[in-house]
């Protein structure tokens, strides 16, 4: 007798089964001190580390999407760089706000679902994995399809070498068989706490539906100005570094470029130099309809090189370009090139002044990419500050590429792999996610007029300073009911 193996039905119960093993992984999590939690999260970051290129190349070859050394780029920041930029944060624990008279015990989410991303798909699983160790979270892992292979692989790397830490042994999880279906399913199972929506709109929207609160991205549509006042050999080295890396295929990459006319020649003559290739009317006509068939961007061209979409297109004489440059004539839905592009090609236009380059940047805002990031190369202070300040964007990079400044390369920005775009990209936050967004700060407020609560000092998550034992087990106690209580799937 033949049965039918359902594999539907199997993509189902897996995620059942994942969300079932995370709860008491969760629960464990939390009952650790936030200095064991930090210890097995370096741990787990010097794995990371030792295979940033191995998973770079794995990535690379079962995507097709970008380049080694910029994917190890990006590894080694959502892990060393990530690590390195919260030593000092306290993630959960108690604290004692002296001065407000309360006290403060951080509550992780539980168990978090993490999208996983095609373009950056390593990244995006160390930083999710690390992010969720260091506030004491379980994860479970939703890989792209077009990147399974290499994310299972790290994802089962990271789990055993966390067991081996100390970590609960489902303490990090990742779905074999990642279908629509399952996905959703598992986005509205009540055993999952928040989701970290990385990945295309579909499924960010379809995470913010769900029932369960998630913490997701906005797309992004990136415009630069170039101001009269820049240092234009600065302005050029930066724009084509964030432009070819890693193929253009982060969100965050240069989507088209405002240049003042006063130094429109020069920029454009020095963009040529670097490499650029400035098509011509019949060119751009060409590339548009290879890139943006029927208006719509063709994912084959997702962080591939620029030659290659060149030749695919037919474009003459752009054989060694590393950029390719089309007219931005007309800003609106109908032009290819005031969309998102995820690819070297940049939209061009020229400017009278910086009131103009804003009014044209709030129309390609309002294609898509509000709330993400703009990027200005100026010297002149008034005018950086009218731009960022003007411009529907939560975060500004100025003088410097916005591939890398976004997610905290050479930026005060905090290293990230899900960018908050706000209310203006409908999102439910405006900031760099990071580890701390995973955990609420529950307040105990004592009368103004009273004594503070007794404590020597904030505990220390690295050093797991000495506090008053009592206050300790009786928050211990709190927190153990609260765990039991929380719902099962």
């Amino acid at each position: 007798m033949n049965e039918t193996f359902d594999d539907d039905l199997a993509a189902l119960q897996e995620t059942r089964t994942l969300v079932a093993r995370a709860l008491p992984a969760a629960q464990a999590l939390a009952r650790l001190e936030p200095a064991e939690a930090w210890r097995i999260a370096e741990r787990v970051c010097r794995a990371c580390e030792d295979r940033a290129e191995h998973y770079a190349r794995l990535a690379v070859e079962e995507t097709g999407i970008g380049r080694v050394q910029d994917k190890v780029f990006k590894n080694l920041l959502a892990s060393r760089d990530l690590m390195a930029f919260y030593q000092n944060t306290v993630l959960g624990g108690m604290r004692v706000d002296e001065e407000r008279k309360m006290l403060l015990v951080g509550r992780p989410a539980g168990v978090v679902m993490g999208l996983v991303a095609s373009t950056s798909p390593i990244a995006t699983l160390y930083f999710k994995v690390l992010s969720c160790l260091m506030s004491r979270n379980a994860i479970i892992l939703s890989p792209h399809p077009l990147a399974l292979h290499c994310s299972i692989d790290a994802a089962e790397y990271l789990r055993e070498v966390a067991r081996e830490a100390g970590a609960p042994a489902d303490a990090i999880q990742i779905q074999k068989t990642p279908t629509l279906d399952a996905t959703h399913a598992m986005m509205r199972n009540r055993g999952v706490n928040l989701i970290l929506a990385t990945g295309g709109t579909p499924m960010v929207r379809a995470a913010y539906s769900s029932g369960t609160p998630s913490l997701g991205v906005g797309p992004g549509n990136v415009p630069v100005y170039v101001d009269a006042s820049a240092d234009l050999g600065l302005a050029v080295d930066e724009t084509m570094a964030a432009k070819t890396f890693d193929y253009g295929s982060a969100c965050s990459t240069p989507s088209a470029v405002f240049v003042h006319r006063n130094v429109e020649a020069d920029f454009t003559d020095k963009m040529k130099r670097a490499g650029a290739f400035y098509c011509n009317a019949e060119q751009q006509q060409r590339l548009e309809a290879f890139a943006f068939p029927e208006g719509r961007l063709n994912p084959k061209i997702v962080g591939r090189a620029a030659a290659w979409i060149a030749q695919q297109a037919g474009l003459s004489g752009a054989g060694h370009a590393t950029v390719l440059v089309g007219t931005l004539n007309e800003v609106s839905r109908a032009s290819s090139m005031a969309k998102e592009k995820l690819s070297p090609i940049l939209g061009f236009k020229r400017v009278d002044d910086r009131e103009h380059a804003i009014r044209e940047a709030r129309a390609m805002l309002a294609v898509s990419g509000a709330g993400h990031t703009s990027g200005i190369f100026a010297e002149d202070l008034e005018t950086i500050a009218l731009w960022g300040g003007t411009l529907d964007v939560n975060r500004t990079v100025v003088n410097k590429g916005t591939s890398m400044g976004v997610i905290g390369a050479g930026t005060g920005l905090a290293p990230t792999f899900t960018i908050g775009t706000g209310f203006a990209g409908r999102s439910s936050i405006a900031e760099n996610v990071g580890p701390e967004h995973l955990i609420n700060w529950k307040k105990i407020a004592f009368p103004t007029g009273a004594a503070a609560p007794r404590s020597e000092a904030s505990p220390s998550q690295r050093t797991g300073d000495a506090h008053d034992e009592h206050i300790r087990d009786t928050v211990r106690a709190i927190l153990a009911l609260a765990l039991e209580s929380r719902t099962t799937p």
